[in-house]
């Protein structure tokens, strides 16, 4: 679900916009994924990722606590956003999958590293962090976005 029409004056955009926000690079922007702990209050955290056109995919830990969160309770926001004018975001929420140490997951921890470093530099640092194994895979079940501030 993607909401296309404003009455405050934001231009939203569509699902190419959308697909074209969230790959972007040089900078790869940072998502904020947002779980809710034990006691029910809410949990946020900078993340790595890619987007593959249907779903977002995050390399991280398993013991770190958002990913701990997410083994109790799969709800997730997710958001993107720019840091310097327009200010263009989008934001999903939906259910988490968490994979750990699958031959799928080597694979697309190179694919999300090749977003923010260059190729030259991506064997060096997936093997400095080589603990780090799981991936967390985010199926939005609604998406917003906005090409123009908040």
């Amino acid at each position: 679900m993607i909401r296309d029409t404003s009455a405050d004056g934001r231009r939203f955009i569509g699902p190419e916009e959308i697909s074209a926000f969230l790959d972007q690079r040089n900078p790869a922007l940072v998502g904020v994924a947002g779980t809710v702990r034990a006691d029910g209050s809410p949990h946020v955290v900078p993340v790595w990722y890619r987007w593959d056109g249907d779903a977002v995919r995050v390399w991280t830990h398993e013991e770190r606590l958002w990913v701990r969160n997410l083994r109790r309770d799969p709800r997730i926001a997710f958001s993107v956003q720019e840091t310097e004018p327009p200010y263009g975001a989008v934001t999903m929420r939906g259910r988490a999958e968490i994979c750990t140490a699958s031959a799928d997951a080597e694979d697309e921890i190179r694919r999300i590293t090749r977003r923010y470093l260059s190729e030259n530099e991506v064997e060096g640092y997936v093997t400095a962090w080589s603990h780090l194994r799981t991936i967390v895979c985010i199926h939005p079940a609604a998406i917003r976005a906005w090409g123009r501030g908040y």
